[in-house]
């Protein structure tokens, strides 16, 4: 088999990388809601950090680095079958026809379960199943949580959550879905610029792939670095993984490239990617990188090429090590095998729906064990009978304990969520999808780019021979 060959068959690691992301979005939110210092270098200045807040091993608990993954995956994944199609039967057609139909499929298979996963977080505040989230001391996830609301409220705020999803990312039933709009955008951006290059030579197309990267990574814009590089990074490596030279010089070089160079990418990019949320100067480490990458002085920031002047450093410093991480799996057959275990394909096939339902569970049964049910000993702002101001009083954790225990009982209850999700839900969001997609395409186009990416467009092989097929056997070819 040559390199190509495995090249193709073997993007497993895509699945496998997903549900390591997927894994690393429920530690981040569970620092956010169980123990916010997990953010900073340490819990106060010139303090001995805890384990997990030094740098590498704080990299999964300090945020930033979930939908950075999705967006490098989005780029990756909406480019590699068009692109497949392209290289391996040269067929422009069927590329095209490809990326009209992904194009197609991509607002219905985000939109629907979105908005399913709305109307249950939508039930739930209904029934008051989040008073517990709402009087917590934690911050995030009183900020997470919808407030109370009567019934008629709640429906017109729904009907706005779903508008606002897709419109200004504000979705107060579930604002982790803030993502889901850059997301989908960011899909039709590799849609359009495949479309545009599908014809063009090789290294033109290449020298478009760089000049996007180059342009998202030194772009200043908000989320620039989290979407537009990512996405543009996908994309290219999606190209260099179709290219039969490119493939061979790696598969020939694979020894250096995955005990040298892959290691080098991820210490230099661990090291970059572990800047802290804030509060860098808690500790030595993360002030050097402050001076080193930001630049910062008594005139302000200069800026460098990793974090430009006026970009945000700590997104900057996630996605240069998400990038590092990217190439390091693309040069190293090592990394993909690991990257395609089965346990990490499983947790890949249902990290979407691990996305979706995580934080309606965190902020109810996860916030239930730790603060309990009836939200009661929590005092609201106001005055006290000699007429002096009282400040409000949340819940407090009950203790250590029942932290573990919720974050043992919230992990369980998501991949089994999870699990069921992608097996009734996922699964009728699919059947809509495809239904709608039989009604608006022509019925033969989907027969025509199955033809296609088998060998036999037009009715020749992809060596040009004409094909011949017996009775009843055009409809089903081999």
């Amino acid at each position: 088999m040559t390199a190509q060959q495995k090249s193709q068959r073997n993007i497993k690691w895509v699945e496998g990388l997903r549900g390591i992301t997927s894994a690393l979005v429920i530690a981040t939110h569970l620092a956010r809601a169980l123990d916010f210092p997990l953010f900073w270098p340490a819990d106060e200045k010139d303090a001995p950090p805890r384990l997990l807040q030094l740098p590498y091993l704080r990299i999964p608990f300090q945020g930033r680095i979930g939908v950075p993954i999705f967006a490098f995956l989005t780029g990756f994944v909406c480019a590699y079958k068009p692109l497949k199609l392209a290289y391996q039967q040269n067929n422009t057609s069927a590329s095209l026809m490809s990326i009209a139909r992904s194009a197609f499929r991509r607002p219905p298979r985000l939109m629907f379960p979105a908005v399913i996963a709305t109307f249950c977080s939508f039930v739930l505040s209904c029934l008051g199943a989040y008073t517990t989230a709402n009087r917590c001391d934690s911050f995030w996830v009183r900020f997470d949580a919808p407030d109370t609301k009567t019934f008629p409220q709640n429906v017109r705020r729904l009907f706005r959550a779903l508008l606002a999803t897709w419109t200004s990312t504000e979705n107060v039933y579930d604002r982790h879905q803030w993502a889901m709009r850059p997301l989908l955008i960011g899909a039709f951006q590799v849609y359009i610029v495949l479309a545009a290059t599908i014809g063009m030579r090789f290294k033109y197309r290449i020298l478009v792939h760089v000049l996007l990267c180059a342009y998202w990574w030194l772009n200043v814009g908000h989320l620039t670095e989290t979407f537009g590089s990512n996405l543009a990074l996908g994309t290219l490596l999606a190209e260099l993984s179709q290219h039969r030279p490119t493939q061979n010089w790696i598969q020939s070089h694979q020894k250096i490239l995955t005990f040298v160079v892959a290691p080098i990418l991820l210490i230099f990019g661990g090291y970059v990617g572990s800047y802290p949320h804030e509060k860098e100067d808690y500790a030595k480490w993360s002030l050097d990188l402050l001076h080193w990458l930001v630049a910062k002085n008594e005139e302000g920031s200069r800026g460098s090429f990793i974090v430009p002047k006026g970009s945000h450093p700590g997104r900057r410093c996630t996605s240069f090590f998400i990038q590092s991480v990217a190439i390091s799996v693309f040069l190293s057959h090592s990394l993909q095998q690991l990257l395609s275990h089965r346990l990490l394909t499983w947790l890949g096939h249902h990290s979407f729906a691990v996305y979706l339902v995580h934080g309606t569970i965190l902020r109810t049964v996860g916030m239930w064990i730790v603060y309990g049910i009836s939200g009661k000993g929590w005092v609201p702002a106001g005055q006290n009978e000699d007429g002096s101001p009282r400040e409000e009083q949340f819940l407090h954790p009950k203790s250590g304990t029942h932290k573990i225990v919720a974050i043992v009982v919230f992990t369980m209850i998501t991949y089994t969520a999870a699990w069921a999700w992608m097996k009734w839900v996922d699964t009728a969001c699919a059947r809509a999808t495809q239904w709608l997609e039989k009604r608006v395409f022509e019925d033969d186009s989907e027969d025509k780019a199955n033809f296609a990416e088998k060998g036999y467009a037009n009715g020749h092989a992809s060596n040009g021979a004409p094909v011949k097929f017996s009775e009843g056997e055009k409809q089903s070819p081999p």
